[in-house]
């Protein structure tokens, strides 16, 4: 019996594996593609966010009519804005919702990305990219690609984070009433709840052996987003009501620049790996001759800085300060 349900524990751990890969969970090896060149993808994601902006508001216009009143406008445009940006959707086998922003992202043709087969990764000393080596290995990693944002090195996983996670910790805050660091905290997730959908549980320690903080940076700025877009009419807004015609309009053009910052760059905001994968990586690192990582104690003077920062960088800055 107890050989029996050990074989079961392991098929699910391997197909939460194969889901994790289906659902983006990915990791990024931003040491490697730090050192290729990459032109930088500012202008080509934030046309395309600024695209998605205009055809929610032209939607939300259309579907509002001359009959709906400033209020009736603005929830109009709040649907669409979520809609036309947040929409996902859930494809077979899997079933795990995916970002329609994410995806228009990834097919984008030009658009210059840092792409590594596994074994160039820092990850790559053992076959964690195969899911059925899940009982030698005891862990599960699939690498994505990186590109150049306002002139960082983030993974394209960051962007599901920003767009995905963001909308729902706006939703918490807005609709639950919740605080933003009880939600990230719930993103974050116990060390304990091995099986949970968070970065402590099967999207990251317990599956990976990797607890990327840049990740949970990525969501916070998403919040950031989502709370101007869907406010509608205030100094950070994007979007307002033109009283005199009745009609909604995008007041200022959206950029990652102003959400992006060295909490995403995982060579920064270092993860926290498990012990074993961290002298691994630690010594792929040495021996290629990449950087190790860049100074992380400026972090700590970032908004929230606590809710995603590697605690070490906090610790190293608290020390700094005291000097």
């Amino acid at each position: 019996m107890r050989r029996r349900t050990s074989f079961v524990a392991i098929a699910v751990v391997v197909l939460c594996g194969l889901m994790a890969r289906e659902a983006r969970a990915d990791e990024t090896d931003n040491f490697t593609c730090r050192s290729r060149p990459m032109r930088d993808g500012l202008e080509q994601l934030d046309a395309l966010m600024n695209a998605r902006i205009r055809t929610a508001v032209a939607r939300a216009n259309h579907r509002a009519g001359a009959r709906c009143d400033a209020a009736c406008l603005e929830r109009v445009a709040v649907d669409e804005l979520r809609d036309a940006i947040g929409n996902s959707y859930r494809p077979f086998p899997a079933l795990i919702p995916h970002s329609r922003f994410m995806q228009s992202v990834s097919d984008l043709p030009d658009l210059d990305r840092c792409h590594l087969r596994f074994n160039e990764t820092i990850y790559g000393a053992r076959s964690y990219n195969r899911p059925w080596m899940y009982p030698f290995h005891r862990r599960i990693i699939f690498v994505a690609d990186s590109i150049r944002l306002a002139n960082r090195i983030v993974g394209l996983d960051k962007m599901n984070h920003f767009i995905r996670e963001g909308l729902v910790h706006w939703r918490a805050v807005n609709e639950k009433g919740v605080t933003i660091a009880s939600d990230i905290a719930r993103e974050l997730g116990s060390p304990a709840k091995h099986i949970a959908w968070t970065e402590q549980g099967l999207r990251g320690m317990a599956l990976t052996g990797v607890l990327a903080y840049a990740d949970l940076a990525a969501s916070y700025s998403g919040f950031r987003f989502w709370s101007d877009l869907l406010t509608v009419g205030t100094p950070q807004s994007f979007v307002e009501l033109d009283w005199a015609s009745g009609r909604l309009h995008q007041i200022r053009a959206f950029t990652f620049a102003a959400y992006v910052n060295d909490g995403w760059d995982e060579t920064i905001n270092r993860s926290k790996l498990e012990p074993r994968l961290r002298q691994e990586v630690d010594e792929t690192i040495r021996k290629r001759g990449l950087s190790p990582g860049g100074d992380c104690r400026h972090l700590a003077a970032l908004v929230d800085a606590s809710l995603f920062v590697n605690p070490e960088c906090l610790a190293a800055a608290s020390i700094e300060s005291r000097h």
